[in-house]
């Protein structure tokens, strides 16, 4: 299992390095193991660019139900944060579940109880998210986002703002599939698709889709 950085591709073989390998731990298929690489290296990436200790912090992450975004909410709370999560109605039992200490509807409720309130908001939507979320941050917040490459641009002349892009880490995808293996940490996957159900799996990863991250399957 790899994640193979800024190269990508619906391909069912590819050349890579073998240093960016890792070996799948035991009790993990294929499709469970292609779940974690991406999704997990980039959260835990996005809450290590604060540069402050989240414990007791108040951390808000945007897109909660997504594959980043539960692992996310994970690295939080295990860090100490106090987190504060958005998502869908469908998705609000599946975030809670995960730790987060209060989630929000991002259709039926509005985040102005958060106002100056939010240490590190973790934006993984863009748009408007991203808009509205300036006023939320505390001072000396931060607000990373790996949706809107021009975040920093866009921040108001007296916000703090980040984007990232993840690195593959072998070391840490090594440490963190074998705590999905033994039950530490929690991966979801929210459906399996083959080759020819691609085009309507990324419509559905664009739109809104079941809780967790969509994997190919081209054995299908």
């Amino acid at each position: 299992m790899a994640a193979l950085g800024q190269c990508g591709a619906y391909a069912d073989q590819l050349l890579i390095d073998a240093e960016k390998l890792v070996q799948t731990p035991e009790g993990l298929s294929d499709v469970e193991a292609a779940a974690i690489p991406v999704a997990a290296m980039t959260a835990w990436q996005v809450l290590q660019v604060a540069d402050f200790d989240l414990s007791g912090r108040r951390v808000l992450i945007h897109g909660a139900a997504g594959g980043v975004g539960s692992f996310a909410v994970q690295f939080a709370k295990a860090a100490g944060a106090i987190v504060y999560a958005t998502a869908s109605t469908k998705s609000l039992p599946h975030v809670r579940a995960l730790g987060a200490d209060e989630v929000i509807d991002y259709r039926h409720q509005t985040l102005e109880h958060l106002t100056g309130d939010i240490d590190l908001v973790v934006d993984l939507v863009g748009a408007e998210v991203l808009d509205r979320s300036w006023m939320l941050l505390s001072p000396g917040g931060l607000l990373v986002s790996i949706a809107a490459p021009d975040v920093v641009s866009r921040a108001p002349q007296d916000r703090r703002a980040v984007f990232l892009s993840n690195r593959p880490d072998t070391a840490l995808l090594a440490a963190i599939a074998e705590q999905v293996a033994a039950g530490v940490l929690r991966s979801t996957v929210a459906e399996v698709v083959g080759f020819y159900d691609l085009p309507s799996a990324i419509e559905r990863n664009r739109t809104g889709h079941a809780p967790g991250k969509i994997v190919a399957d081209f054995a299908r």
